[in-house]
């Protein structure tokens, strides 16, 4: 019998689709341009995933027996195929070059479409085997492959899988978005610009729910879909939770209890309480308060898994700036770390547990196997990675049926906005900077930033030209500063999971060199006004004191009476050293060198103090509340006096980075600065098997 020709199938990989058989690569449907040679080299390389393709393999494939320039064209193609893809060499999310040995597809790719069934010929019975003999025989083996195979669930069907095969777009009304997330089986819902709002898990038309306080953000929903827990997020640093039924109606206040965060109990007549440094239990009713146990920063994200007899939640930690899932019994017995990460969630079945992970500036979602048969004992748990860009994928949530898991999916980009006295208005600034911090050098000539995306340091002049990249993954840096003579930058940078530290280059690039081998954190570095010396404080107040350290002695001295400061900056003159003390709220304090003593300049919770260029005033932003983000102010030096420039709110859309919430900067003129997101974010439905 002959053989039936199979018919090849799509490869998928993020929101891109290769159709083999049409010849056709396409981007949620739409089809790209791309064919040729750089349309073979990306099938080549998808159907050998994960594997290195070496240069002269791809020669002997598609250049044989030619005298063509293969270099050229090699390079010509890849980058063809990467223009197309969104790509980059620097930071490949699909195509990695291998420096003298090939290239090799780093992401995940998926065989669409139903698998093509092969005929075979059966093969004749041995001579001498009577009919009835074969089919007994037949039979027999029957058996005992479906005993192998009920042997092989019972023993080895633990073993994890889960992979994506298909990507949907749900919503597309281009507003951002943010977790938690919760289902009841036919809608999903999540928190969209101060409301509550809900889409069907088919996709469609995204709907707000009228619920009645003033600022709503969703945080859980009771295990039978009936009941929200939300948070009326209307305060910068405590908050008050309610419970809200699904269907409408009034929401009925936690007691008189305020914290970060919280989620529904075990039996969800409790009501789990984060607040700093500690988790604690009350009931609805405010009543029978009990703390649980203290932790090393802010709880937040509670999740019980499908048995009710553990619970995890993510942990902010002060000192590292790391995220981390915990563990704990229903009653809080037995806390311990299950892995980095955040926001996590348990399938239906309690067979995997999906959470996310940020990683060379990127969040990916990763899955945690449970531990369940012998498979699991023999192999142990280890995650693995889900999605694999090209998007920031956030705030897993399996579905009811285990089929699904949805997500938010986010392309990053940011903008730098100055304000204008004038229009009184923000108004685009260097176009085509996507970055989270930015300082310019003394001159005003040079931009030093650090990308949105990836968390590397970038220095140009402010028309764009002269681009260089001076840092590369995995370091993740912010806050550069340039040296007053304009030749050095120092920055905070830290590896992924470890302290952040303070590093200084070369403004013509080279190779990091880091200023302190200290294993703690070293926070906000700036430069005295002779750069001779650095200031720079600590993630792990208020313990630490302000330090300074001389660059040629490398001796580190502290600031007096400057426990429990952070965030010095020298005044241009070096007379005075603004610096931000942990108080509630967070207040701003001056020193002088000259009498030796600290004042306060002003009382409101503040962040991101900068010098203008004359000395003759502090510029900061004060924040107000959640739903006012914050004020633009300055301070004059002369007689304290303080004035409001601006008054900023969540419809400015600010950018909202991971190490530290909306930046705020001047520029050469003095101009306020501020990154506004540009990002589109959207939910996304990821099917998987």
């Amino acid at each position: 019998m002959a053989e039936a020709k199979t018919q090849p199938r799509p490869l998928r990989f993020g929101n891109f689709e290769l159709d083999l058989r049409a010849g056709e690569l396409r981007r949620a449907g739409v089809k790209l341009k791309l064919s040729g040679q750089p349309f073979q080299i990306l099938t080549i390389l998808l159907e050998h995933a994960g594997e290195v393709v070496t240069r002269e393999e791809l020669r002997e494939q598609l250049w044989p027996d030619t005298f063509v320039d293969f270099d050229h064209s090699l390079n010509k193609a890849i980058n063809k195929i990467r223009e197309v893809l969104g790509d980059s060499a620097e930071s490949p999310r699909f195509v990695e070059t291998l420096p003298r040995r090939g290239y090799r597809f780093v992401a995940p790719v998926a065989s669409g479409g139903p698998a093509s069934k092969k005929l075979a010929e059966e093969a004749p019975p041995k001579a001498g085997l009577k009919p009835l003999r074969y089919g007994l025989m037949v039979f027999g083996v029957g058996l005992i492959t479906v005993a192998a195979l009920n042997l092989w669930k019972s023993v080895f069907s633990d073993k994890a899988t889960l992979r994506v095969i298909r990507f949907t777009k749900l919503t597309d009304d281009g507003r951002a978005k943010s977790g938690p997330m919760a289902t009841d089986g036919s809608r999903i819902y999540f928190n969209e610009h101060n409301l509550v709002t809900q889409v069907s898990v088919e996709g469609g038309e995204v709907v707000a729910l009228p619920l009645p306080l003033k600022v709503p953000a969703l945080l859980d929903m009771s295990r039978e879909g009936h009941e929200f827990l939300v948070a009326n997020d209307d305060d910068f640093f405590d908050t008050s939770f309610w419970v809200q039924p699904v269907t409408g109606g009034s929401p009925r206040r936690v007691g008189a209890i305020l914290g970060s965060s919280a989620g529904f109990g075990a039996d969800e007549t409790t009501v789990l309480l984060g607040r700093e440094r500690e988790v604690d239990s009350v009931q609805r009713d405010g009543s029978s308060f009990r703390r649980l146990f203290a932790t090393s920063g802010t709880p937040s994200y509670f999740r019980f898994s499908p048995d009710l007899s553990t619970f995890r939640f993510t942990n902010f930690d002060y000192s590292s700036n790391a995220r981390t899932i915990m563990e704990a019994a229903a009653n809080g017995a037995g806390l311990h770390k299950v892995l980095d990460g955040c926001c996590g969630e348990w399938t239906a079945n309690g067979n995997f547990f999906i959470y996310q992970d940020k990683r060379n500036g990127r969040n990916d979602l990763f899955v945690l196997p449970e531990e369940k048969g012998l498979w699991a004992k023999r192999q142990g748990k280890k995650p693995f990675r889900l999605t694999n860009g090209p998007l920031d994928f956030q705030y897993p949530l399996p579905s009811k049926d285990g089929k699904r898991v949805f997500a938010i999916g986010t392309s990053r980009r940011s903008e730098l906005a100055r304000y204008d006295a004038r229009s009184l208005e923000f108004i685009p600034y260097l176009p085509g900077v996507s970055a989270d911090s930015v300082a310019f050098s003394p001159d005003g000539q040079w931009v030093a930033y650090t990308s949105y995306s990836d968390g590397t340091l970038w220095r140009s002049k402010i028309d764009g030209t002269n681009r260089l990249r001076l840092t590369f993954p995995p370091l993740q840096v912010f806050l550069p500063r340039w040296s007053p003579d304009g030749r050095q930058i120092a920055f905070n940078a830290r590896l992924p999971d470890k302290v952040w530290n303070i590093y200084i280059i070369s403004s013509e690039g080279g190779t990091p060199q880091r200023v302190l081998p200290s294993g703690e954190s070293q926070m906000d570095a700036n430069w005295s006004p002779d750069g001779n010396s650095l200031a720079f404080g600590s993630m792990q107040v208020p313990h630490n004191p302000i330090y300074i350290i001389d660059l040629k002695s490398k001796r580190v001295s502290a600031l007096p009476g400057s426990f429990g400061f952070y965030s010095p900056h020298w005044s241009p003159d070096g007379r005075h050293m603004a610096a931000i003390r942990t108080e509630k709220p967070e207040t701003l304090y001056l020193f002088n060198f000259a009498t030796q003593k600290w004042r306060q300049a002003f009382g409101g919770e503040i962040g991101y103090e900068n010098w203008s260029h004359d000395g003759r005033y502090v510029y900061f932003e004060s924040y107000l509340a959640k739903i006012a983000r914050f004020r633009i102010m300055r301070l004059r030096l002369t007689d304290g006096k303080v004035e409001e420039l601006t008054n900023l709110d969540k419809t400015v859309g600010l950018t909202d980075s991971e190490y530290a919430n909306y930046w705020f900067g001047i520029a050469p003129d003095d101009s306020p600065l501020i990154f506004r997101s540009i990002s589109t974010q959207e939910i996304y439905a990821l099917e998987v098997e």
